[in-house]
């Protein structure tokens, strides 16, 4: 299955909407890849597994999510707390 995701400069909202569609499939096992291998004793073996970052996929939800405000003119969520030392 291959999912086209729009660019930051190109589509921000509708990155935002594709990599969350992502996110879902994998946290609910959608994107699993599956190995199957003869061990040394003849034995065949199945290991299911999904590779993702989740830390880097949440920062670009939140990436694109901040350019789409931008973009619809609204103001975006990240904002200094405290004053200047």
């Amino acid at each position: 299955m291959t999912t086209t995701i729009p660019t930051l400069a190109t589509d921000p909202c509708g990155r935002a909407e594709k990599l969350r569609e992502l996110r879902d499939s994998l946290v609910t096992g959608g994107r699993r890849e599956e190995v199957e291998f003869i061990a040394g004793n003849g034995t065949r073996r199945k290991v299911r597994y999904s590779r993702a970052d989740f830390a880097r996929l949440d920062r670009e939800i939140a990436e694109a999510d901040e350019a789409c405000a931008r973009l619809n003119g609204k103001r975006g969520r990240r904002f200094v707390i405290g004053g200047r030392p």
